[in-house]
């Protein structure tokens, strides 16, 4: 990934800072990104995991999972400019007898090299096998797109209707988590392009975070939860995710959670 910079040793109290963490984003590591996840995707750092990597980086290999995962995107990354990355613990359990939470909140930015702000990311880790508490899901059903999504347009969709984000099927090179916050990412840029990209958010929960495996296929639906007409004349749409994995006999949720998008983006007016 590239130069990395942090601190080191065992603080656990919230404010903590993790250090910070360099790389570049070029060409190469976004058609690397696209081709896992697909072409609406802009964030090939989803896959670095920042709040992850910055935690490894200052603690080392630590027995947590990712249970839930916050992202608002506020620029796409610019190929060429290197992607300059802080964070810092915004809550802990009490340590257990080992000396380690088994369960802390981590948040991150992240800039580019001229100070453009790309996203905020925050993320909550678990022990491993623990559940994440959030997990709720919604009333994502299976019915057919409407009309106009399959026409290319969003102008006639509504409150209730389905946007299906694709099929997935996980490769072995990376965590798991990682994966399927990028691929839900490039479902919905597909679907809301820029508008998605300056400004968007995405929050998922992981039922289960440790039961995926490569070669798992994934299929996700987003449905629209509101449609509202801002003062500014924008829309404001709220959608519910739901991810499953499905095939040989299992048919169980691996991600669940909500996004939200103005269109235009108050960032692009």
């Amino acid at each position: 990934m590239g130069a990395m910079r942090g601190a080191s040793g065992g603080d656990w109290s919230p404010g903590a800072q993790l250090g910070n963490l360099e790389y570049p984003v070029d060409g190469d590591d976004l058609a690397g990104y696209r081709a896992l996840v697909g072409k609406g995707g802009h964030y090939p750092n989803l896959l670095a995991d920042d709040c992850s990597a910055l935690l490894r980086q200052r603690c080392g290999p630590l027995p947590l999972t990712t249970l839930w995962r916050r992202l608002e995107f506020f620029r796409p990354p610019v190929p060429g400019r290197r992607v300059q990355v802080g964070g810092w613990l915004r809550e802990t359990d009490d340590a257990d007898a080992d000396g380690r939470p088994p369960r802390l909140r981590v948040a991150a930015f992240a800039v580019d090299e001229i100070g453009t702000e790309i996203l905020r990311s925050e993320a909550v880790f678990g022990r491993a096998g623990a559940h994440s508490g959030r997990a709720r899901t919604p009333a994502v059903g299976a019915g057919e797109p409407a009309p106009a999504i399959a026409a290319g347009g969003l102008a006639g969709v509504g409150p209730g209707d389905t946007l299906p984000l694709g099929t997935l099927t996980l490769p072995a090179e990376a965590e798991a988590t990682a994966i399927i916050a990028g691929w839900l990412e490039a479902g919905l840029g597909r679907y809301f392009g820029d508008d998605f990209h300056w400004g968007g958010r995405l929050a998922l929960a992981y039922p289960n975070p440790d039961g995926s495996r490569a070669g798992d296929a994934l299929t996700a639906a987003a449905v629209v939860t509101a449609r509202d007409r801002r003062p500014d004349g924008s829309l404001a749409w709220r959608l519910a995710i739901l991810a499953r994995r499905r095939g040989k006999g299992r048919d169980d949720v691996v991600a669940v959670g909500d996004s939200a998008v103005a269109a235009p983006s108050p960032r692009r007016l």
